[in-house]
């Protein structure tokens, strides 16, 4: 297996592409373009293929965009209920597959949404890493680099939290137009709606019959299934996560362990380290 902190790297991309995207400028689109059959994308070796629907699915070939979002958030809780999550401290066991071995250990995320704050930390095995912020100022330190002022760049990275719904953030902030198309699909084996943006290389596919996020793709570089949804407060949450990363030939294997929303952040919490 690489090096931790190249996985870590990867890790901290795939972050900044699944919740970057609500930082994009979204342009309108001139017609709300419809749900449509799709041919088989052309993906690397290796990755989980997406095809054309088969006849007979149950997709409502009418549906346009607001209503597919407007069904996905009510799948997630309802816009009420994503609304008044204000904090999240979760724990999750993360293992690490490529074809030179595999480790494992913990992740520990502590998001203070309405202070604009945070912290994770990661455990894995010989390597451990921790990182925090508060507004644009943030910090991070592991054990292969000493502790240090993070860059704009990566406090843009750390601080954008993936939120409860990401279609919900980026239609809430930009409307419908920020999708620049759904369409029909398999993807993971089962039927899934596909919805891209405009600005951004991210797609995102709802499962079909939930309309809760199934996966999410970047071409070329990686696909992340979710699932194990589970209701919390309110609001559905994905405890599993793979992420199958194309270029390294390498896989993510994370499980919520433990989810707490809108309990108290302290600053203890969130401190950072002296050293």
């Amino acid at each position: 297996m690489g090096h931790p902190l190249q996985h870590v790297t990867v890790l901290a991309l795939i972050v900044s592409f699944l919740t970057g995207c609500t930082d994009s400028e979204s342009a309108p689109v001139a017609n709300d373009a419809n749900v449509s059959q799709v041919q088989p994308n052309q993906l690397p070796a290796g990755s989980v293929g997406m095809n054309s629907v088969e006849p007979g699915s149950s997709f409502n070939p009418q549906l346009n965009k607001a209503e597919i979002i407007d069904a996905h958030i009510k799948a997630v809780g309802g816009l009420d209920a994503i609304k008044k999550v204000k904090s999240i401290v979760k724990v999750s066991q993360v293992i690490s597959k490529s074809a030179a071995g595999e480790s494992s250990g913990t992740t520990t995320e502590v998001f203070d949404l309405v202070g604009e704050r945070g912290r994770v930390d990661l455990d894995l095995q010989d390597f451990k890493e921790a990182k925090g912020w508060r507004g644009q100022q943030g910090w991070r330190v592991s054990t292969a680099a000493p502790l240090r002022a993070s860059t704009l760049d990566e406090v843009g990275v750390d601080k954008i939290t993936v939120p409860i719904s990401i279609v919900q953030a980026i239609s809430g902030a930009f409307g419908t137009e920020a999708f620049r198309s759904v369409e029909n699909v398999q993807f993971d084996g089962k039927p899934c709606i596909k919805m891209t943006i405009i600005n951004n290389p991210l797609i995102v596919y709802l499962d079909a019959a939930t309309k809760l996020i199934a996966g999410f793709e970047i071409e070329q570089f990686m696909v992340l299934y979710l699932g194990d949804y589970r209701e919390v407060q309110g609001v559905q949450m994905a405890y599993y996560s793979k992420a199958d990363i194309t270029v390294l030939q390498t896989s993510f294997v994370s499980n919520v362990k433990q989810v707490n929303l809108n309990v108290e952040i302290t600053d203890e919490q969130l401190a950072k380290p002296t050293q």
